[in-house]
This record gives C-alpha cells, structure tokens and sequence, in this order.
C-alpha cells in the first residue's frame, strides 16, 4: 500500500523565499536615473529593455548561472587517440547563459545600429543600465567573457580599423554566430608589473607575427580570438617595449593555432569561467595598430573593462540590498519584522546606499565614456582619473557589501541553496582583476603626473557648485567644495615630498578620499533634481549619508545615529516618497559634521 504524501514542513513558513518576480520595477534608482541619463529620445526603448531584463534575470538568468556555477568547465587535453585537443568543456548552462545575453543585444547595441530600432548605437549609458541587471545575478560569464567582448571591440575599433572591419561582426553577432574574444596580459613574471613580461613576438616574412611564450592567468582561454601583449624582438625592456597581438584559436586552414593549454585554474569565485595557463609556441598572430603602443593600446580595453567592473560591483550591491531587504521583510525576530528593528535598518541603509553610490558610479563613467567618445576633451579627461578611482571604490565596497549581506541572511546565508555566497565569492576577483588597489592608487598617481587632475577638479568643482546653487541638498555643496579644496592641498603636499616612498605611502588613502568625493557630488547633484523631479527627498537623505563617510564614524554618526529618520525607513529603503525635510535636514547635519559652513 502506497502511504499518503506527507505534507510540507511547517517551519518553512518562518524562511522568506527569495523574490524571483521582478528586479527592476522595484529599484527606484536605476528607473529614475537612466531616464535622466539617457534622455526622453532613448527613453521608451530604455525602459523597454530594462522591463523585459526586470523578469528574466530572476526567472532565465539567475538559474543558469546557479547551476554554470555548480558545473565548473573541464579541461579536455586529448582525444582518444592521443591527438592533443585542448578544448574547455562547459556545462550547456554556460552556453545558453552566453547566447541568452548577447541574443538580448549586451555587446551588439553599443556598437551597430537598429538596435530595438534606436536609430543610431545605443549610449554606453544605456549599456550600463542593461549590465547592472544581468550582473545581479551573473559576475562570471556576463562579467568576464561577455565584457572582454565588449571591451575587444571597443579595442579594436579605436586601434586597428582594418582588424576592426574583419572581425567585429562576427564580435558582436547577436544570433549565435559570434567570436568570443579574450585578453592574455599576465605571465609568472609580471602580473601587475606588465612591463616585466617575457613573452617575445617574432616578425614573419609575410608581416604577420609568431607569438612565444607563458601566460599565467589567462581567462577565457577557449576564446576564438585572443588580445595578447609580447615584446617584439629587439624591442627595449618596460612597458614601453610591448606590442599588441591579436592571436585566432583556429587558423583559416582549420587548424589549431600552435598555443597549448597546461591545466585550468581552480578558482575562489568565478567557478563558471575558465581560467587557464597558457604556453605560446610560435602562435600565429597579427599585429593590432602601432606597433610601439602595444600597452597603450591595450590600455584601451582594461579601461573599458574597468567600467564593467564597476558596473559588475554596482550590479553585485544591489542584488545583496535586495535580497537583504526581501529577507528582512519575510522574516520574524523578537516579535517583529526583522526590518522594523532600528539595528537591522541601519544595516539596510548602508546597504542601500553603496547599492544606489555603485550604479551611479558606473553610469558616471559610462556617460563621461559617451562624452568622450564624442570628442568632449573635458571629459576625456575627467574620465582618466574617475575610471580607476571608481573601479577601486566599488570593489572594495562590494566586498563589504557581500559579507554584510550574508551576515543579514544569518545561517542560510552561508549556505549554498542561497546566492550570498556565490555573490561573495565572485565579488572578490573584481579586486584583483585589472589592477589591484594599490595598482589603481599608482595607476591615479601616473595620471595626476601626467596632467589629469584637472579634469578630476573640475567635474568635481562643477557638480559641487550646481549643489550649492540651490535645491534639497544644497548645505551639501559647502562641504564639497570644502572636501575638493582639501584633495588640492593633499595632493599639493604630496608632490612637493622628496623621498618618493614617503609620497607613495598615503596614496591608497587619497584616492579613496577622491572617489568617495567625487561619486559623493555626483548623488548630491542627483539628489536635488530627483527632489525637482519627483518631490521625493529619498536621495537627498542617501546622498547625505554617503558623504559622511568623508569625515568618519563620527561624521557618520551625526546622520545615521538621528533617528528621526526611522519614520520614513520603508521609503528610504524601499523607494517612495520622502519628506524634502527630511534630505534637507540630513544635509545640513552632514555638512556641519564635515566641518563646513552652514548657511542658516
């Protein structure tokens, strides 16, 4: 006799269920702000986009990317016939998530128009806006093969025209049919010191060149094209020696290109891209622009892949204060909601508030990317310093954010059946990958050097006098300004210091204090059009927030530690309308805190 089916455990009713309907009708800020960055012309089609993506990150990506992440890609060397083969074997979750992307047009829509019917390229900003949703759920293959894809043809096209006409349709072919593409810059001799590499190229009679070589952390080895730095011969040692290769998996006759790969990497996060080591053995390739910039040139595609990695961190915070605020408001402590405890909603608004500094960060540098690609010099060069300083902020805040976030969800948290530790795991190689912190804070130093700080000082200086002018948030502007001239003075007594390790020493430090400043003006200036706009002074009270981390745990304090604020949590949290009051108010006891002067 077959027994009753036992009914479903009880308990289960006191564990919220992740919220799998829709990712972006509920964030205020990504709606608000990519209307207002791409303009009403491109609005409809924005929207458009971003609804569709709003249900099928949950509903498609979201589980393809759990279970890409459970079946890591093997590593096949040889056939049954001893025929070296070295093909990467991914699980078919990988492959569907890959297609399911780029058929949704993440790499084509940047660089081909038609797109939804826009009629030319869609803004970088518009890019963004799409990424920042994928990259809620998936850091690994959105993050690393689809953004090399992105940052290739980028790469290609600002370099090499004629590389750029034979290759970039297949790049950003969106039905299937595309080349993936990959970069190999890291070997046992240099990893953040490039100009170490050892890798040689050797010039062909025909012109095109041999590669030989290691290549020590080469992501996306499978790649049917591959960016790849090497010294020609003859050429001097450093940086400046370097050429820029584009190397094909497979020749035009069929045949595997002579490079072999040695084993895959096992990684702490990221287990659904492979990464391998690579041996170059005379490997056909051709040579991409001008010989003599090879690392410039690459310069091109790492810039452009920080941008994605600060939109991958300000995707990854927001999905950590979403799942945060959707557990917190399913779950029952101590005789209430868990978000209604005054605790738990401090916790939540620090995690809003790098969720809401993150998107706006990379939609920063997206738009400062648009501009420049324009021809906006001023732009241009806001954009040489701003691209490092907000990759650095964003990975070391997405870090934070994915430990804290798993600290909310408790026990389950730690637990595989939830995403907390995946998003832990995959946020930490953002920190390593194009530059860690202390690469960034060299790489802002050779940027001030070489004249770049003006046009950090002056997007800054004119967002923060736009605060000023008026609005919700305008006490803000006082501090800004205050906080800007104070960079001027470090930096101006740093440069006068003999020893160059004692200068090196606080660099880390400043750049921090720059980024935090300049993402700081940027929310301030949004706060007070979001409150012309909608009568809400929610980012007012964020913007708020976020600058007091200018002046520390006490400056913080002053914001964070009034309660008044609790009334308005759910809003403040959530979305929703919010007392201009109550943005003003935070805004006079943040620039009063920063030590600013306070207009009565």
């Amino acid at each position: 006799m077959v027994g009753s089916m036992l009914p479903s455990d009880p308990g289960v009713r006191h564990i919220p269920a992740g919220d799998e309907a829709d990712w972006y009708l509920p964030d205020e800020h990504l709606r608000w702000l990519t209307r207002r960055t791409v303009g009403e012309a491109a609005w409809p089609v924005a929207d458009g986009a971003l609804r569709d993506l709003g249900t099928m990150v949950p509903r498609v990506i979201e589980p393809l990317a759990r279970t890409a992440d459970r079946h890591p890609p093997a590593l096949r060397s040889y056939n049954g016939r001893g025929e070296r083969v070295d093909e990467i074997e991914f699980h078919p979750a990988y492959r569907e998530l890959e297609s399911t992307v780029l058929r949704f047009g993440a790499v084509r829509a940047g660089y081909a128009p038609g797109w939804r019917g826009l009629p030319a390229r869609a803004p970088r900003t518009l890019v963004t806006a799409m990424l920042s949703l994928i990259l809620e759920s998936d850091q690994a293959i959105t993050g690393c093969p689809i953004g090399m894809m992105d940052a290739a043809a980028r790469c290609l096209e600002r370099n090499d025209p004629a590389l750029a006409a034979r290759f970039l349709p297949g790049i950003i072919e969106d039905t299937g049919k595309h080349l993936t593409v990959a970069m190999f810059l890291t070997e046992k001799a240099g990893g953040s010191d490039v100009g170490a590499n050892e890798s040689v190229a050797t010039r062909a009679g025909d012109g095109t060149w041999r590669l030989s070589g290691e290549k020590w952390f080469a992501s996306c080895a499978h790649s049917d094209l591959i960016l790849v730095l090497a010294r020609p011969a003859g050429a001097p040692s450093g940086p400046r020696g370097l050429g820029l290769f584009l190397m094909p998996r497979f020749l035009e006759d069929g045949n595997r290109n002579t490079y072999i790969i040695h084993r895959l990497k096992e990684k702490f996060g990221t287990h659904a891209m492979a990464s391998a080591e690579v041996g170059l053995r005379d490997a056909f390739a051709w040579q991409v622009g001008t010989l003599e910039r090879g690392l410039p040139q690459m310069m091109d595609m790492v810039n452009a892949t920080r941008i994605g990695i600060a939109t991958a961190t300000g995707g990854a915070m927001r999905r950590t204060a979403f799942e945060a605020l959707t557990h917190t408001r399913g779950r029952s402590t101590f005789g209430r909601r868990l978000d209604l405890h005054p605790l738990m909603r401090d916790t939540l608004a620090d995690l809003v508030v790098d969720s809401v500094a993150g998107l706006t960060a990379a939609m920063g540098v997206a738009e400062l990317a648009d501009r420049a690609d324009a021809g906006d010099h001023e732009a241009a060069a806001a954009l040489r310093l701003l691209t490092p300083l907000f990759k650095m902020h964003g990975t070391e805040r997405a870090r934070i954010c994915a430990t804290e976030g798993m600290e909310v969800r408790g026990g389950n948290g730690f637990i595989e059946d939830w995403p907390d530790a995946r998003l832990l795991r995959d946020v930490y190689v953002h920190a390593i990958w194009e530059g860690s912190g202390n690469v960034i804070a060299l790489d802002v130093q050779r940027a001030i050097e070489h004249g770049a700080l003006a046009g950090y000082l002056g997007d800054t200086e004119r967002r923060a006098e736009a605060v000023s002018a008026g609005g919700a948030v305008a006490p803000l502007g006082g501090a800004l300004i205050d906080a800007l001239h104070r960079i001027e003075v470090q930096l101006r007594t740093l440069d006068a210091i003999d020893n160059p390790d004692a200068r090196q020493l606080p660099l880390r430090r400043v750049a921090r204090r720059m980024a935090t400043l300049a993402i700081g003006a940027r929310l301030a200036e949004q706060a007070n059009q979001f409150a012309a706009d909608t009568g809400s002074g929610r980012l007012g009270w964020i913007a708020s927030r976020y600058l007091c981390r200018l002046g520390g745990e006490n400056a913080l304090a002053e914001v964070a530690d009034d309660a008044s604020w609790l009334p308005h949590a759910d809003a403040l949290l959530h979305g929703g309308a919010v007392p201009i009051s109550v943005a003003t108010d935070a805004a006079r006891r943040t620039a009063s805190a920063l030590g600013a002067l306070v207009p009565a």
